[in-house]
């Protein structure tokens, strides 16, 4: 155990061999012996330990915890995550919150550590991309149009309010974390992201969006495939059934 370590990034990543390296060696600036990164990698064997390689060079002078964690596999972006957290709450008794970002740079890491290093007090705090402030850089206009309606629709119906509930950069509290990992898993796809902020929400915690700037990935390709999207948009419909009977 790591008794130093009070805040952990966590970073799903599936053959991300270009973009994840790159983005870590600009994170690697602004993290301290307090911090931990966490790599929860899908990948097979290969490509794993290529990407292993590649990160704990990139953060062989830093002063953060570093950990890489294969399951050989694609599993999804819900699924990873919940691992690492389980991960951190066992590494380090001392933790008190988990920022969880893409591995494949669009969130760029000034708004990485934006948002880990937030003073405000909220248990789910997210970078949000429809705040006044906020910018979406380089995305198509099918993916403007599908996470406009995912982020337009879901929060009115499960009654949240939040406008980005869909975005994968934000930091939760430890105790929000401890009631995630209680709650049954629903979902393993990025639609875990909204029925986390359910869990949050029905906990009486508190939920607060800052905003940042999304940068469409320039390393690389997307690791999203339409069967992804589709178990997502059921796994949308199953959020909302189970609110409908609350």
């Amino acid at each position: 155990m790591n008794e130093a370590v009070t805040s952990v990034v966590v970073i799903p990543s599936y053959n991300e061999t270009l973009a994840l390296p790159v983005m870590l060696s600009e994170l690697a600036k602004g993290l301290s012996s307090s911090d931990a990164v966490i790599i929860m990698d899908d990948s097979f064997v290969d490509t794993s330990s290529k990407i292993d390689l590649a990160c704990s060079e990139v953060l062989a002078n830093t002063p953060a915890s570093y950990y890489f964690f294969n399951h050989q596999g694609k599993s999804g972006r819900g699924a990873a995550i919940r691992r690492g957290m389980v991960n951190a709450v066992s590494l380090f008794p001392n933790l008190e919150y988990i920022t969880e970002c893409d591995a494949d740079g669009s969130h760029r890491p000034i708004d990485i550590l934006k948002v880990k290093e937030s003073s405000e007090n909220f248990d789910l705090l997210v970078g949000s991309r429809y705040l006044q402030e906020s910018q979406i850089v380089g995305w198509p206009l099918s993916r403007r149009i599908f996470s406009y309606i995912l982020n337009h629709f879901i929060p009115r119906i499960l009654s949240i309010q939040i406008r980005d509930i869909t975005n994968g950069l934000r930091r939760y509290s430890l105790p929000a974390v401890e009631l995630i990992l209680l709650q049954k898993q629903e979902n393993s796809g990025f639609i875990y992201l909204s029925e986390q902020a359910v869990v949050v929400r029905n906990s009486g915690l508190r939920i607060g969006e800052t905003p940042i700037t999304f940068v469409d990935r320039t390393l690389g390709s997307s690791t999203v495939t339409w069967r992804e999207i589709v178990y997502s948009i059921k796994g949308v419909v199953l959020l909302i059934s189970q609110a409908r009977k609350k």
